[in-house]
Order: structure tokens, then C-alpha cells, then sequence
């Protein structure tokens, strides 16, 4: 068959997100190709047609079936909607192994967070039983929850396994007619059905079991039937969970408001049971990162695992920065100068003033990606999605830095939130948040550049007149944006515009 031939049994592709939208009353389905960012909308008659196309029927075939399913449509027109799909890359290829094998390890590390049971540690020989090792919680924090549901208005992608759906539609069988309809209520996770687990729609950019208007509102499934009723994500949130050979560290997310508003106050709800000693204690669904033998500290520079796990000890350790972010660039220039060394934690501690020439290709990237983030949900986000309006702030925020004067008059400023500051970066130290696709070194001068940001935000809040109370709390906004909604894509921008210059 031609490579360039529509598939004979067409299904969406492992690599698509579909997400069900309700805006107002109007439903819209968005296409998430997660790998160029692009963005397709459908209207409910061409996700009727998508949904029955599960790779099992020819295109007659899925016309019967979406007809059935009150998505009527005419061979020929169907014909065009799915080479349309296979035109822009959105279809599996024909043979479903080569496609699903590409995205495996994606898909394996989301089904283990939302649903199945990840497989266990391989054991060498010899070795320590992962199992056995220690969990190590972010120390002197607690969670107060003021179950406000900022969290649950900013995520497209909540994930329930078919257990939680199921019981989720039994206690609010109302919630877009989805009783006895788990395809009204969810979509797929990746891909078509069937899947491992489902993803809720959201109204206005709320979860749809989330009561209540505006920056209000609290879990429904809870009220009905406890916390237990909510889905695992749901109840582990915020906490991060990663095994660095040593220790499970457990840490938190500075992505909700109440993480941060938590900050110095005694007597919250802990990241987890404190019963629990061992990885192997914890609910085998949870999702434990690992981190790699080796880890990428700078531009051409590699240390083992062990070397940076006691580093960042010793930076956990550290005296305050005067100046978090000052300190994050600092400590970046050290790294790849020197390595993983005291010296370089010594920058930290006494940095010299940030430069606004060196952050600005920072703000700049930010800026450009977060533009057109704006311009693309303006095209089909409520006005009242907390998601497009924290874009829209971001993006001005960033548009006005780009004056040096006033990037300058910022910098020069005391921070308005130090201890958010401290916290945050005490936080991703203790989790190993700053490991991940970006060497170390960029990955400080990123999180100096969000915590910038976030420092003139409440400015730009301000002028919108919100009153929302995600507002509050600048930093975990930007976080939140950042990872759930690909911004954070930016900081590979800046390196390239680096590399080019």
C-alpha cells in the first residue's frame, strides 16, 4: 500500500489527544497532536465519525456505526474527513504495532499514573529490592486545601480508570447525561477507544464534576462519595513522586494556589500517609519516576546519579539566595563552568545581580509562545476558562518586560514573595524537578525566568480587574501553565535561538 495511501481501517493515533470542551452549551472536540502542539477542532457530528473508527471497520463500516450512534453521515463526505485526518499525520499507520511501539513508553508511563499497575523495578543481581527503598517527604510542609478547585479549572487532561468512571457516572449520572453513557462524559486518553483510561470534558476549562461558577467550586464526586471517589490523580495531587536509587523522594507540584498559600502554617493534610516507609507501601497505581543513571548538567556535560543526588543535598542545604532568581542564574553559569562543585553552590548563596540582557531571550521565547497560545484559544476557549485568561496574562506580562526599563526597575526591586520563592525552588530541589528534558544549567535559568514572570503578573491580573483566586498566587499559576499547557516548550526556543546566535 502507498505510504501516502488513507488506511483501510482508519483510527486516530497513539500520539492525538482527543478532549472533549463545553463551552457554554456548545461542544467542541480538540485534536491535541502532542507531537508539533497543532490544535484541529471538530464539531460532535466528525467526533461521532472519529469515535467509531477504532481500526476494526473500513469507512462504510464507521459511517454505519456513527449513524447508529446519531452521527449520520455520506460515505464520500467521510471519505474526505478521515484523508484530511491522514493528511495531517493524525491517523495510525496501518500496521497498529509500529504505531502504538512508537509512542510505548509515553503511553506505558500515563497508564501507570491513571490506571494499571506499573511493572515492578528490574532487579540486578545482587541489588537492593527497590521496593524496600526509603520515601523520603518534602520536610516542614503540609497541605491546606481550601477546596476552591483552582486546581480542577486549569487541567484539559484528567484521568479516570475504567473503575473510577464507572463509579464516578454512578454517583453523578447527570454530568452530561454520562450514567449510562461513558462515551457523554469522556473521551480516550490517547487515541480512540478503546483505552486504558478516559479523559473527563471540561465546561468553561472546569472538570465537569467540579460544583459551583467561577473561582468557586468543589469536587462533586466528593461530596457524593468521599475522597475515595475522586480518581487517584485527584487524590495524590499535588505530590511528585521520584526514585533517585537512594530514596523515593516525595515532593510537591507549585502548581495550585493552596500549595503556596500553605507555605509556614502547621497542621495541613501530609503529601501521604505517614504510615507508609517503603516505595513498596504505596499504591502500586502511583506513578514513580526514576531517575536516570546519568543526567545531563550542561550543554556537552554529564554526572552520575549519585553525584548529583548528594549535590543536590548539599543545595538543599544552602544559605537563601538575597534573590532567588539572581541566585538560579548564578548558580547556572557556575555549573557549567565548574560542575556539580561547593564553588558553585557558593555562587548560589552570594549571586551577583540578575542582568536584564540575560534574561531577556528568555522572556522573549516565553513571549512568542505564549502569544500565540492566546491567539489560538481566543479562537475556541471560553472567555471565562481560567486556562486562556492565565495565558493572556502571561503573554502580556512577558510583551512589557521586553522594555529594558522596566525589565530593569523589576529586577531591581525586592521580590514581592520571597518566601514563595524559596519555597518553590526548596520544593523542585527536593523532588529533582529540575531534571528533565533540559540540561540543569538551562533548567535554572528557566526557573529564574518563571519566577520573573510571575513577579510582574499580579500587574497585569490587576488591569484585567480578575478577582479570581488562582490569582493569588502568581508562581503556581505560571507553573501550572507552563507544564499543563506545553508553554514550558519555550526554554528549547531559547536554546535554539542561542545556538543560532
Amino acid at each position: 500500500m502507498s505510504p501516502n495511501a488513507l488506511p483501510a481501517r482508519p483510527r486516530l493515533a497513539d500520539h492525538v489527544l482527543a478532549r472533549r470542551h463545553l463551552v457554554g452549551e456548545e461542544e467542541r472536540i480538540l485534536l491535541h497532536d502532542v507531537r508539533t502542539g497543532e490544535l484541529l477542532q471538530l464539531g460532535a457530528r466528525e467526533w461521532g465519525l472519529l469515535s467509531a473508527a477504532d481500526g476494526t471497520r473500513d469507512v462504510e463500516g464507521i459511517v454505519i456505526a456513527a449513524a447508529r450512534e446519531g452521527a449520520p453521515a455520506r460515505v464520500a463526505a467521510a471519505q474526505a474527513f478521515f484523508a484530511q485526518l491522514h493528511a495531517a499525520g493524525l491517523l495510525a499507520s496501518e500496521d497498529a504495532g509500529e504505531d502504538a511501539a512508537r509512542w510505548a513508553p509515553a503511553a506505558a508511563a500515563t497508564a501507570a499514573a491513571a490506571t494499571g499497575a506499573p511493572a515492578a523495578p528490574a532487579l540486578v543481581p545482587g541489588a537492593r529490592d527497590p521496593r524496600e527503598r526509603p520515601l523520603e517527604v518534602l520536610p516542614d510542609f503540609s497541605l491546606h486545601c481550601d477546596g476552591r478547585g483552582s486546581c480542577c479549572r486549569i487541567y484539559a487532561s484528567i484521568l479516570f480508570d475504567p473503575e473510577e468512571a464507572a463509579r464516578a457516572r454512578a454517583l453523578r449520572p447527570e454530568v452530561l447525561g454520562g450514567g449510562a453513557r461513558h462515551e457523554r462524559a469522556f473521551t480516550p486518553e490517547r487515541g480512540a477507544w478503546p483505552c486504558a483510561a478516559s479523559v473527563v470534558a471540561v465546561r468553561d476549562g472546569r472538570c465537569a464534576y467540579l460544583a459551583g461558577e467561577g473561582g468557586a467550586g468543589r469536587c462533586s464526586l466528593h461530596a457524593a462519595g468521599g475522597p475515595a471517589a475522586k480518581p487517584l490523580g485527584c487524590r495524590t495531587f499535588p505530590a511528585s513522586f521520584v526514585d533517585d536509587g537512594e530514596s523515593v523522594r516525595i515532593s510537591v507540584a507549585v502548581e495550585c494556589a493552596c500549595v503556596l498559600a500553605s507555605v509556614g502554617r502547621p497542621g495541613g493534610a501530609p503529601l501521604v500517609d505517614p504510615r507508609l516507609r517503603a516505595r513498596g507501601d504505596l499504591d502500586e497505581r502511583i506513578d514513580v519516576a526514576t531517575l536516570p543513571d546519568r543526567v545531563a548538567v550542561a550543554p556537552g556535560r554529564a554526572a552520575v546519579r549519585a553525584e548529583l543526588v548528594a549535590w543536590s543535598r548539599r543545595l538543599a542545604a544552602a544559605a537563601p539566595a538575597p534573590d532567588v532568581a539572581a541566585g538560579l542564574f548564578a548558580l547556572a553559569a557556575a555549573v557549567e563552568a565548574e560542575g556539580l562543585t561547593d564553588g558553585a553552590v557558593a555562587r548560589f548563596e552570594q549571586p551577583d545581580p540578575l542582568e536584564p540582557a540575560a534574561l531577556a531571550p528568555w522572556l522573549a521565547a516565553l513571549h512568542r509562545r505564549a502569544a500565540r497560545r492566546a491567539r489560538e484559544d481566543a479562537a475556541w476557549r471560553s472567555e471565562r476558562d481560567l486556562a486562556r485568561r492565565a495565558t493572556q496574562w502571561i503573554a502580556a506580562a512577558t510583551f512589557a518586560l521586553a522594555e529594558p526599563d522596566l525589565l530593569a526597575a523589576l529586577l531591581q526591586s525586592p521580590a514581592p514573595a520571597p518566601d514563595r520563592e524559596r519555597f518553590t525552588l526548596r520544593a523542585a530541589i527536593h523532588g529533582h524537578r529540575l531534571l528533565g528534558a533540559l540540561p540543569l544549567s538551562l533548567a535554572l535559568r528557566d526557573r529564574a525566568a518563571r519566577l520573573v514572570v510571575a513577579r510582574a503578573l499580579p500587574l497585569f491580573c490587576a488591569e484585567a480587574g480578575a478577582d479570581d483566586p488562582a490569582c493569588a498566587e502568581p508562581i503556581a499559576l505560571v507553573e501550572a501553565m507552563l507544564r499543563g499547557h506545553g508553554l514550558d516548550a519555550y526554554a528549547l526556543d531559547a536554546l535554539d535561538g542561542a545556538r543560532a546566535s
